[in-house]
């Protein structure tokens, strides 16, 4: 074989499911994205500079004029600070409610409503175990308080002999929560401390617990709509006025829902985590294709913490992650990602041992994450998609980020010899030096043998360096790229590979 060149580029995602030998995607990555087809890395992550008395099991972000109110329940507590738009952070203050039941397996959810009796705008706060199983029917409390306040939250008194087990949702102007008497209860109108009164109500919608609710775009003002994820269907929810107030109709059967926080409004697309599938509803429910990693996923998620999985999305890089504890690990530690936009999936370790709970903000355009780490003075919150550096305090360190093509090989063209690698041309949009090595197989069964790592810098500055020279065969090679300085940074472009005939030895 002369010697020939050949783009170094493989299908966009990173591939976990099955061989590495049998597909055409990248074979492995961490901290790496796709745009264009192409990867890039991922952005770098800021802490707040404030912690969080617990690990949170459940946050939530609000955003009005010049702050963003962020609140976080733990086991036994529930806390308020802000962030204004230079992500200073305030003092954080206890909004605990006096009574509330401690328990390891409390969860969190969030919602918000204005209240017309009060001409308030409240936070609407639901705690239950259900930590454990989302299908927990130990209920617990609805709270609700000022969002801009600082003091503690109030309970507010539910239907006579029910607490609330699946969760809440604000249909406005009604509030709306999942009771142990297996029903759909409704506050008045404008009023969601009043489950009493005219025009509250309550309906028997499913056989199953109703996990999760979430406004349609399709109600609007006194008409509103809602979906509704029960355990194995999911439910639509439209206001009918009259003696029944609301009407439900179900959309589909024998689906499911691996936790509350699973499920993502992706542009009025509703993306979620199924018990052994991703689904999503566009008008009808469908699943998400994933060849890629979806026994990935599953096989590695610690099933016993599944209902703390966590979803949040990244509309500018068109992703949906889902935060999960993986092996077993009792809090997110790994997440994996679905791109919309570039219909592709793949996966990263989360930083810093894991993130347990977030939500994406718009004036950041950015998620908002806790942290798991107690520093000696509590629990972090990180600001993601924030330069190329993790930066805590005044501090910036590197954030290690690669990817490893698929295998290059002869023998997909019938011809038994190794493939001898010379020399790659570098093409990247890139800050700071990043290095390169080759890797690879004699065999599928065969041990991998990795070359030494050669580095090239962001700028080269003397003729040797445009290039980097290698003298490495493989029957079945790959090659990793990798970037793990402070400020450093890549996209990919083309990068091309110059190659000819190695041996033809089969054994490693």
């Amino acid at each position: 074989m002369p010697e020939s060149t050949m783009v170094l580029k493989s299908n966009p995602g990173i591939k976990r499911d099955g061989t590495k030998y049998e597909g055409d995607f990248y074979v492995d990555g961490q901290w790496v994205r796709f745009q264009r087809g192409l990867p890039r890395k991922m952005g770098g992550y800021r802490s707040c500079n404030k912690y969080l008395s617990q690990i949170s099991q459940g946050s939530t972000n609000y955003t009005s004029q010049d702050l963003i109110y962020c609140h976080s329940g733990g086991i036994s507590s529930l806390e308020r600070f802000t962030l204004d738009f230079s992500a200073n952070s305030s003092v954080v203050s206890s909004r605990t409610p006096a009574g509330l039941t401690s328990s390891p397996y409390n969860r969190w959810m969030f919602d918000y409503q204005y209240d017309s009796s009060s001409n308030l705008a409240y936070i609407i706060a639901h705690v239950s175990p259900n930590g454990q199983s989302v299908m927990n029917a130990v209920g617990g409390e609805i709270y609700y308080g000022d969002v801009y306040g600082t003091s503690a939250l109030s309970a507010i008194t539910l239907k006579p002999n029910t607490t609330a087990t699946g969760g809440i949702v604000v249909l406005h102007p009604y509030l709306m929560y999942y009771g142990n008497s297996g029903t759909i209860t409704w506050s008045v109108a404008g009023n969601p401390t009043d489950f009493a009164g005219a025009g509250s109500g309550v309906a028997r919608v499913w056989g199953t617990k109703i996990i999760k609710g979430i406004p349609l775009r399709a109600g609007s003002g006194t008409a509103p709509a809602g979906i509704f994820w029960a355990y194995d269907a999911v439910l639509r929810c439209t206001f009918t006025g009259g003696a029944t107030v609301f009407q439900f109709d179900t959309i589909a059967t024998d689906t499911s829902i691996i936790s509350a926080d699973s499920v993502v409004d992706y542009d009025g697309v509703f993306y979620w985590a199924g018990v052994d599938r991703f689904l999503m509803f566009n008008g009808v429910v469908r699943e998400v294709a994933n060849q890629m990693n979806l026994n990935y996923f599953y096989d590695g998620l610690n099933r016993l913490a599944s209902a703390k999985v966590f979803a949040f999305k990244v509309p500018r890089f068109g992703e949906i992650w889902w935060c999960y504890p993986r092996g077993d690990a009792t809090e997110p530690t790994h997440a994996v990602v679905y791109n919309v936009r570039e219909q592709t999936w793949y996966d990263t370790e989360l930083p810093n041992g894991g993130r347990s709970s977030g939500s994406f903000n718009n004036w950041f355009a950015s998620p908002l994450l806790t942290g798991l780490v107690d520093s000696g003075s509590g629990y972090q919150t990180w600001i993601h998609e924030q330069g190329t550096d993790e930066v805590f305090g005044s501090t910036a360190y590197p954030i290690q980020s690669y990817f490893e093509t698929a295998d290059l090989s002869r023998l997909v063209q019938g011809v038994d010899e190794a493939l001898r690698i010379t020399m790659i041309e570098p093409d990247f949009v890139q800050s700071g030096e990043m290095s390169v090595q080759v890797t690879g197989r004699a065999n599928a069964r065969a041990p991998e043998v990795n070359s030494r790592i050669f580095t090239f810098p962001q700028t080269a500055d003397e003729p040797y360096q445009q290039i980097v020279m290698l003298k490495e065969q493989r029957r079945e090679l790959r090659v990793r790229f990798e970037s793990n300085q402070v400020n450093g940074d890549y996209q990919m472009g083309q990068i091309i590979g110059h190659f000819d005939s190695g041996d033809r030895t089969v054994l490693g």
